[in-house]
């Protein structure tokens, strides 16, 4: 490949038989054949055969050693040949503009930009549980710098991977967390631009879905946040095991109160409010349970 044909950007997707993978590549193609320097990797399994490789598509089939979303996204990255890697969810549908949107700062200089997060509000549960994961990064909540970022929609620069290594092995959850504390703890900031906006559309619409969605979660962000807790200002209660159980009640009205912290939260979503409540109790009481075996996780 001849440098003037040298893709700029690196659209990395880690799959995992995803229903809406063709409908996130055609929502994608226009975006990429405008700039005609841009590559796709679809990196996992795509047992629907709904990925159509061809022009900057790209389709990486894995196996065992790759079947994590982290070891996807860090295959993707020793493939990608671009300045700029571009990372998307399996069920997370780019709006027009989204590629243009985080493209701009990325190129403006600035290392790592996130982009926002909206979603359907047919099915309520799926709503709920959204909502309680995404609140701090809706589409009508201010740019500007933030404590965390999500590998459903970031970018960030080629350099930035050089110098802080890759995602975690292993992990399907809170990898994103650790990653973008880890960019913060080497000095970079992180930037989030709400017009950037891409649609998720995860296959949670039912109560047990969500349920095991909010408990699986705990330990993994609790223990990076107790990990890098000066980072993400985790309180120092947080160390105490009984918290979770005895307190529970309290924490959940906390972080339900924090979801809901922008007034058009309230206007659009006060009827979720309270499953969002019982996603923080989840939390709470798997965060309760699994408390010493944190250590353990992969």
């Amino acid at each position: 490949m001849s440098p003037s044909e040298q893709p700029l950007v690196s659209i990395i997707i880690p799959c995992t038989d995803s229903p809406v993978i063709g409908w996130l590549l055609e929502a994608l193609r226009p975006q990429v054949e405008q700039m005609h320097a841009a590559e796709v990797l679809v990196i996992g399994t795509d047992a629907r055969r709904l990925v159509r490789p061809g022009g900057a598509v790209r389709f990486i089939p894995t196996g065992a050693e790759a079947a994590c979303a982290s070891d996807k996204r860090n295959l993707g990255m020793q493939l990608a040949q671009g300045e700029y890697f571009l990372f998307l969810d399996d069920d997370c549908i780019p709006d027009p503009g989204w590629l243009e949107g985080l493209l701009v700062h990325l190129e403006g200089g600035k290392p790592v930009v996130g982009g926002s997060v909206r979603f359907a509000r047919q099915n309520y549960l799926q709503l709920a549980d959204n909502l309680s994961a995404f609140h701090d990064l809706l589409p009508y909540t201010p740019p500007g710098e933030r404590p965390y970022l999500v590998t459903a929609n970031l970018g960030v620069q080629r350099s930035v991977v050089e110098k802080v290594g890759g995602m975690p092995p292993g992990r399907n959850r809170a990898d994103d967390l650790e990653w973008t504390q880890r960019m913060r703890s080497a000095g970079y900031t992180l930037y989030f631009e709400p017009s950037a906006s891409i649609l998720h559309d995860p296959p949670r619409r039912d109560f047990p879905s969500v349920w095991q969605h909010w408990t699986g979660d705990a330990p993994h962000t609790l223990r990076v946040r107790l990990r890098y807790a000066a980072w993400l200002r985790t309180p120092r209660p947080a160390r105490w095991r009984g918290l979770y159980l005895w307190a529970s009640p309290l924490i959940a009205a906390w972080a339900t109160a924090r979801t809901y912290a922008h007034w058009r939260s309230w206007v659009q979503y006060a009827h979720a409010l309270p499953l969002v409540y019982l996603t923080k109790l989840a939390w709470c009481w798997s965060a309760y349970a699994s408390f010493h075996r944190l250590d353990e996780l992969p």
